[in-house]
């Protein structure tokens, strides 16, 4: 098998750096509850000689604080972190709905989203 183009070597050992997750919350004093939050998974691309990308996901604010602009410190804060440990990109999926929000905050539509669900029956034992 052929590398992809772009592909970089990988030196022994260099796969031993743990990938992390990170949660951001933010909880109002007033009523010590969380109102908005977001994680942010750092992901090592064996095809990319192991950088980093950080994958946005889990971002909510609750229904009465929206429009506070909670949601964007959330997502910058969760960019910072990616980009402060070293992603060469920072990425999320999200609704054709919430595209608009997601353009104020920076992002730009790119490519698509595919997903397959794990069945309700069991799958035979054999790959």
């Amino acid at each position: 098998m052929s590398a992809p183009s772009g592909a970089t070597p990988v030196s022994p050992g260099g796969w031993s750096k743990a990938q992390a997750y990170y949660v951001i919350s933010i909880v109002s004093r007033a009523t010590d509850q969380v109102v908005a939050t977001g994680t942010v998974f750092i992901e090592r691309k064996f095809l990319r000689g192991l950088g980093s990308v950080g994958h946005i996901e889990d971002i909510a604010v609750s229904k009465d604080m929206q429009g506070k602009k909670l949601g964007l410190r959330v997502i910058q804060v969760l960019v910072a972190i990616s980009e402060k440990v070293g992603c060469y990109k920072t990425i999320l999926n999200c609704s054709d709905e919430n595209i608009p929000f997601y353009e104020k905050c920076g992002f730009k539509k790119k490519e698509n989203e595919m997903a397959k669900y794990a069945s309700e029956s069991p799958t035979p034992g054999r790959l």
